[in-house]
Order: structure tokens, then C-alpha cells, then sequence
């Protein structure tokens, strides 16, 4: 990438970076009881999260399609700004879920779009086999944005309270959103569809030929239960330390921890696949999240301090693993879809993960309500036995492997 102007891309990178510093994430279990809220709605309301993302993500992506996707992303870090602000100004439930509902859009609309105009750009520099490294630094900007929040949130919290980290948020946003005016319009294939049923239509027909892909389908139901799994396990990192009475301030360093490592997953994912390759890492992944359902299972028996925080790092380590599978993933459907439904092929991989993480986490709540929190973790790692099939069918799959 040496001879290509990456300045597009160190201006996608950067205002990922800004937008990701949500200070109030690494102490968001206390947020929801300043408001007022329990466990069982703190759980109810990333199930809604995740499903307003669901609901959203390909009419999302079918938008990116149409309007250009430069347009798309500002639009999508006004939607979190609005959150931001509302939540600055009131408080209570439906100013809490109303905000989730924002952030699930916001999500939706980024995440679809971010990329799809990665690829574009590399593809109308003619070096669209970078797209893995490309996408990889993305995430690894994502990731670091939430690292480096993390860390300072617990600490910002500490000092100021909810109210001054929020608005340190609105004002990092605004400057995200300066630079993204900066990223130069890319035009799409597709600008315009003329009724509502050509949009449903086009859709549908992205949805049945992407999930029936057998060279990509294998790929993203497996990374679709992975994320699943993983929303239980980040939703569960401060209750349980709040049960075993670990530091506040610990809270960040664990996040901290998590979105490091999942940064580092990503920005070295070309590396990663290159010697390991996605075959057997589908495999690592598997064992390395069974491992982490064990160890949230005896987290919840036994309240440590000590085993709590330290066995949770080994949990943040597997999700490490598991981003950098999903990034692979993300650029080998670039590889098979056409450029005109970039956005909205690449949504339905998004759309999947985001019906398996709200599905996850509603089951967990009403289960929650009447079973205990180890008996549903003993049952949930007896099923995870059975996803070992879908590794073994990415690994037929794989002739052509990224």
C-alpha cells in the first residue's frame, strides 16, 4: 500500500477511533442502577441493543447502496451523538432504552457502510487483495478507541461522575464527524431504486444469495453463534465483579484488556491467517470459547476477587481469538459479492450476528428470572458441543480460503 494516497483510510481509522470513546462502557452495569435499572434490565436492554441492529442492518445496508456511503457514515455518528445528549440531559428507563435504540441504529448504519467504502476505495485503486489488512486496521482503530475508553472511563468516573464523561463523549463525536466530511465521495454503482418493492426485492434477493453461498454461509452462521456467545460473556464481566466485589477502577482495566487484545487480533489478522490459516483457527476459536463458558461457569459458583478478575482476562484472550476469524470472515465476503450490493451483502453478515447476540441475551434474561445463572451456563457449554459441526464445514469449505 505503499503508492496508494491511504489518507481516506487514516480518516475512517481516526474518526472510529474518536467516536469509540464511550467512557461510560467500562462502568455501564452502574450507569443502568444511577438510573435506576437492575441486572435483569441491564440484560433486556443489549438484547433490544442488538435487536434494534437486527431490525436495521440490511435496510442500512441497502441504503449505503444507494446514497453514497461517506453520506451513510456521518449520518450514522449523528444518530450516537443524539444518544450522547439525551442521556446528558435526562434520565431514567425510557431515556435508557431509547438511547440503546440510537446506538443500535448508529451501529447499524456504520457498520454496514465502513466496510463497504473501504473495499470501494481499494478496489478503485485496483488493490482490493488488501481489503484484510485494510479492514483489519479498521478494527483494530475500533478497538483501540474502546481500549483507551475503557481504561480512562472508570477512572473519568471516578473523579466527575456520568454527566462529565458524557460530555467529553458529544465533544470527541463532533470532531469525528469534522474529519469524516474530509473522506472524498466515492460513487456508487447503484444511485437510485424507484419504488419500495424494487428496495424489498433487492434485499431479499442479497439475504437468499448470501446465506445460500456455500463458499461463505458456513462462515457466517459459525461467527453469528460466536458473537452470540461472546454478548454473554461481556454482559456478564461486571456483574460478576461487582459480585466479587472487584475494585471499580478494575472495571476499565478489564475493558481495557479486552479491546487491546481484540485491536491486536485485528490489526495482525493478516499475519494470523497467513501461518495458521482459517481452517484449523475455526477450530481454536471453538475450544477457546468452551474453555471461557467454564470459566464464566465458575465465576458465578465462586465470588473471588482474585479468580474473578484474573480468569476473566483468559475469557478476553478467547474473544482476542475469535475477532480475528471474524475479520477474516468479513474480507472473504468481500471476495464473493458484487460491488452494486456491497453494503447490503455485507449487513446480512452483520444482521446475523446481531439476531444471535439479541437472541443470546433474551433468552439469558427470562431464564434468568426463574433459573440460576449456573445451571443455564452448565446447559449453554453441553450445546456449544454441538457448533463443533460448523467448523468442520468451513473446513470443506476452504479450497478457496482467504
Amino acid at each position: 500500500m505503499n503508492k496508494l494516497n491511504d489518507k481516506p483510510l487514516k480518516i475512517i481509522n481516526f474518526a472510529v477511533l474518536l467516536q469509540q470513546q464511550r467512557y461510560v462502557l467500562p462502568v455501564s452495569f452502574l450507569f443502568y442502577l444511577y438510573n435506576g435499572l437492575t441486572l435483569s434490565d441491564f440484560v433486556f436492554f443489549q438484547s433490544i441493543f442488538y435487536f434494534t441492529c437486527l431490525l436495521a442492518e440490511i435496510p442500512a445496508g441497502y441504503i449505503g447502496d444507494i446514497f453514497p456511503r461517506k453520506n451513510v457514515l456521518i449520518f450514522s455518528y449523528i444518530l450516537f451523538m443524539i444518544r450522547i445528549l439525551l442521556w446528558i440531559t435526562m434520565q431514567g428507563y425510557w431515556i435508557v432504552m431509547i438511547g440503546e435504540i440510537l446506538y443500535g441504529l448508529s451501529k447499524a448504519f456504520y457498520r454496514g457502510v465502513s466496510d463497504g467504502y473501504i473495499y470501494d476505495y481499494l478496489k478503485l485503486n485496483n488493490i482490493t487483495e488488501e481489503m484484510l489488512n485494510a479492514y483489519g486496521k479498521y478494527n483494530f482503530y475500533m478497538s483501540t478507541g474502546c481500549a483507551i475508553s475503557a481504561i480512562i472511563g472508570a477512572v473519568f468516573y471516578k473523579l466527575w461522575g456520568f454527566k462529565v464523561i458524557l460530555s467529553i463523549e458529544f465533544l470527541l463525536n463532533i470532531c469525528a464527524i469534522i474529519m469524516l466530511t474530509f473522506l472524498p465521495q466515492i460513487k456508487n454503482e447503484k444511485t437510485h431504486v424507484n419504488k419500495l418493492k424494487d428496495h424489498f426485492i433487492s434485499i431479499t434477493d442479497a439475504l437468499k444469495n448470501t446465506l445460500t453461498d456455500k463458499k461463505i454461509n458456513y462462515y457466517i452462521f459459525y461467527t453469528a453463534i460466536l458473537a452470540g456467545i461472546t454478548s454473554l460473556f461481556v454482559w456478564n464481566f461486571q456483574p460478576l465483579m461487582k459480585n466479587a466485589n472487584v475494585p471499580v477502577i478494575l472495571f476499565g482495566v478489564l475493558y481495557f484488556i479486552n479491546h487491546i487484545l481484540r485491536a491486536g487480533a485485528s490489526y495482525y489478522a493478516k499475519k494470523i491467517i497467513n501461518k495458521i490459516k482459517i481452517k484449523p483457527l475455526g477450530f481454536v476459536v471453538w475450544l477457546s470459547y468452551f474453555i471461557s463458558l467454564g470459566i464464566i461457569l465458575l465465576n458465578q459458583i465462586k465470588t473471588n476477587k482474585y479468580i474473578c478478575f484474573i480468569s476473566l482476562i483468559l475469557v478476553c484472550i478467547a474473544i482476542g481469538i475469535q475477532m480475528t476469524f471474524n475479520v477474516a470472515t468479513v474480507a472473504r465476503i468481500h471476495n464473493f459479492i458484487k460491488q452494486k450490493v456491497r453494503a447490503t451483502s455485507s449487513s446480512v453478515n452483520s444482521m446475523m450476528m446481531e439476531m444471535c447476540q439479541g437472541m443470546f441475551l433474551i433468552i439469558y434474561k427470562f431464564l434468568l428470572d426463574k433459573i440460576a445463572a449456573p445451571k443455564i451456563f452448565t446447559v449453554i457449554m453441553i450445546l456449544f458441543i454441538f457448533i463443533l459441526y460448523l467448523p468442520s464445514k468451513i473446513s470443506i469449505s476452504t479450497k478457496n480460503s482467504v
